[in-house]
């Protein structure tokens, strides 16, 4: 005989278990369209540029199902799909839009993130170089989106109701992402701060192909390292 809680978890499998399927349904088909656009990106830049300058590398590279790159010149953007569904936290101004009040469901999220590193961090597997979160796109189960990120990818995208997803869109995503990577430059650290080293220190930048280095912005595999060096 079905209990109540058997009935609950029925319905609760409903709610939730198949909603946050769908969403991965989403998420990935809209991970499959944005890399076609990353493909068409680097097709015409590379026809547009490199007859100008074949010195500047412009490739893209599909590392696995849920990751791929494009590099231009000294510059990666790291494209990568999260394989979870998110909600976001209980004091987000997305709940008070009108249109997640009328279903409290169309907050659950996948989730893509674009992220900027140098090209030779990657190349040189130096796990101490620091990259930047350029932006995250966050689908729902309507395929409507969200996109936080940096500069004027902060609030261009951020009507839930509205933003549906087209090549257009992810298209103008990709573009600002790339300007956003060029504008940021390498800052050269103080020289009080590099002067003193010690020989480990040293023989791990050996190792690693140079000094530690990165983008001026903050995503680090840095908290990694030092927890490896703490065990």
């Amino acid at each position: 005989m079905d209990t109540e809680n058997y009935a609950k978890i029925l319905t609760e499998f409903e709610h939730k278990a198949s909603l946050k399927q769908a969403i991965y349904r989403n998420t990935t088909e809209v991970f499959e369209l944005l890399k076609k656009q990353l493909i068409k990106t680097a097709s015409k830049l590379k026809s547009d540029y490199q007859s100008k300058d074949p010195s500047v590398e412009i490739d893209y590279k599909e590392n696995n199902k849920f990751e791929v790159q494009l590099k231009f010149s000294g510059d990666m953007m790291v494209v990568s799909m999260h394989s979870n569904v998110f909600n976001f936290g209980t004091g987000h101004s997305v709940f008070q839009t009108n249109y997640v009040k009328e279903d409290p469901l169309r907050s659950y999220c996948g989730t893509i993130y674009l992220h900027n590193f140098l090209a030779d961090s990657i190349k040189y597997n130096r796990l101490a170089d620091e990259g930047s979160l350029i932006a995250r796109l966050l689908i729902n189960k309507e395929k409507h989106f969200l996109v936080e990120g940096e500069g004027a990818l902060d609030f261009l995208y951020q009507d839930f109701s509205e933003n549906l997803v087209t090549e257009a869109a992810l298209t103008d995503i990709i573009e600002r992402s790339i300007l956003f990577c060029l504008a940021t430059d390498l800052i050269i650290p103080p020289y009080a701060q590099i002067k003193e080293v010690t020989l480990n220190q040293k023989q791990s930048m050996l190792a690693a192909s140079g000094y530690p280095t990165g983008k001026h912005l903050g995503y680090q595999f840095k908290a990694e390292t030092e927890q490896n060096n703490n065990l």
